[in-house]
């Protein structure tokens, strides 16, 4: 049966959004290729000129600086897992993929994804073929594996939604480059498909040349799961779509790209205006002589010659500087705003945002943080709402249906994001002692401090120090130490008597 024509099929948002996100993953990578798309010429520029411009461009990937610093924010914040997960969950936190990741850097190469292209898809499968349950035996002694990896939505072609919301089957396009054996391997990229259904998968393949072309089932076998064994994963947690959602650099990308476009306009100007241009009357100028060669050589190679019947004598002239210094200014405000946008223009100078050295105060940067609280929040969610989902699978897998429940959490990521570091802390500890704070604040105040001091605590020892806490300042008064940290305020130590 050829099945050419399930193949081609499209998400009817497919077509409108695959440009989109082809430019969104091109600007994050990089690379020389990206500038031969995304430069343009100018008004009236030559073909010779534009080349060399071209040639010429360079950029700084403001926009995967954006995807990684959010990244490097939500995997700072902790990320609880179950302390007793059942062992065939343990297995898959400890490899999560087929080349030996972990979850947590499974779920971090995730969130970059989801941040590029705002929804992906990530789909738990087995290396047993059969359907049947996967158990730990199963995966030590004969090398089964259950795993997960990410499909991009430029490969997620097509999918049904049932009345509750749920998959009823997508299309995946699944290529894979034939390099089995060096010896008879074509090293061409074959084209597959893979269609996942609630109690079937098939696995399609390009058969024949030519006109002769035609798609057949390759493989099939059965889903014993009774759900289509594929999590979505949206970068900021909203749910427009059931196929789309938006990008974390949505707008970041394309303001990118202006940057990259103005950068290379400099360039021009300084490659063609850089150097001040002889200026010398003609009627002492002869051209084929020894003067007007040695003219050139001082002229950089240029001489502009005027009518000297005035009695003007020869003079350099400066370029102008205007055109380059309003590009430098525009350049400077759309770089603010690409950090502005998400919250983390601390990141950034606030003079020369070009040099990319963090030197803004820590007040500046507590309340640009703030900013991004929400943001970072509402990805934490959606992380732990797809790893939840995730896990479900993994012991729907393993057979171990009797685990699964719509209420239990085996994933819990952090709610709210501190600016504060372990210093600080201290620094109000100390000033809540001073001005002999309630005693409730107080316990709030250590419970914070113990956190961040001791963040993988072990849960027998959490449980003691939270008894003691319980009772702290009952029996006495709060005392402050015979002396205190250096103050946060200053680079001089302030010591405060007991």
């Amino acid at each position: 049966m050829d099945l050419t024509g399930v193949i081609k099929r499209r998400h009817p948002e497919y077509e409108d959004t695959l440009a989109h996100w082809e430019f969104l993953e091109a600007t994050y990578n990089g690379g020389r290729k990206w500038f031969a798309k995304n430069i343009f010429a100018y008004h009236k520029e030559g073909k010779k000129e534009f080349k060399d411009r071209l040639s010429r461009a360079y950029r700084f990937n403001h926009t995967r600086e954006i995807v990684n610093l959010v990244n490097k924010y939500v995997f700072r914040g902790e990320v609880k897992r179950q302390d007793d997960p059942t062992p065939a969950l343990g297995e898959f936190w400890k490899r999560a993929t087929r080349d030996g990741r972990t979850i947590q850097q499974f779920m971090r190469q995730a969130d970059v994804k989801a941040s590029t292209f705002g929804r992906i898809w990530i789909v738990v499968d087995s290396s047993l073929e059969d359907g049947e349950a996967i158990s730990v035996a199963d995966q030590k002694t004969g090398g089964s594996q259950i795993y997960a990896y990410i499909v991009p939505p430029t490969h997620m072609l097509d999918m049904g939604f049932g009345e509750d919301g749920e998959l009823l089957w997508a299309l995946i396009y699944e290529p894979v480059r034939d390099d089995d054996d060096p010896f008879t391997s074509s090293g061409c990229i074959k084209k597959r498909w893979r269609i996942w259904t609630r109690d079937k998968w098939y696995l399609i393949c390009e058969k024949g040349s030519g006109t002769s072309m035609v798609c057949e089932v390759e493989k099939e076998g059965t889903n014993s799961l009774g759900v289509v064994p594929i999590v979505a994963l949206d970068a900021l947690g909203n749910h427009e779509s059931q196929y789309t959602s938006p990008a974390l650099i949505n707008d970041v990308a394309y303001l990118d790209r202006a940057v990259a476009n103005y950068l290379s306009n400099l360039d021009a100007i300084i490659q063609d205006q850089t150097f001040s241009q002889l200026a010398i009357p003609a009627q002492n100028l002869m051209p084929g002589d020894d003067d007007y060669k040695k003219m050139l050589e001082m002229g950089t190679k240029r001489v502009f010659v005027y009518d000297g019947e005035g009695g003007n004598g020869p003079f350099y002239l400066s370029p102008d500087v205007k055109q380059a210094n309003l590009i430098l200014q525009v350049i400077g405000k759309i770089i603010n705003e690409i950090y502005h946008s998400v919250g983390v223009a601390g990141e950034r100078t606030k003079e020369d945002n070009s040099k990319g050295i963090d030197n803004s105060s820590g007040v500046a940067k507590a309340y640009d943080f703030e900013r991004v609280n929400s943001l970072l929040s509402a990805k934490s969610r959606s992380l732990e709402q797809a790893e939840n989902e995730i896990a479900r699978l993994v012991l729907l897998y393993a057979g171990e249906e009797k685990e699964v429940s719509d209420d239990f959490k085996y994933v819990t990521y952090a709610e709210s994001y501190d600016v504060r570091g372990l210093m600080d802390e201290f620094s109000v500890c100390e000033r809540l002692a001073l001005i002999d704070a309630p005693k409730t604040v107080m316990r709030q105040q250590m419970r914070t401090l113990v956190d961040k001091l001791f963040p993988h605590l072990k849960k027998d020892l959490r449980e003691a120090i939270e008894s003691e806490l319980k009772t702290y300042g009952e029996t006495e008064e709060p005392r402050l130490p015979t002396a205190s940290f250096p103050s946060v305020e200053t680079n001089n130590p302030k010591w405060v008597a007991q």
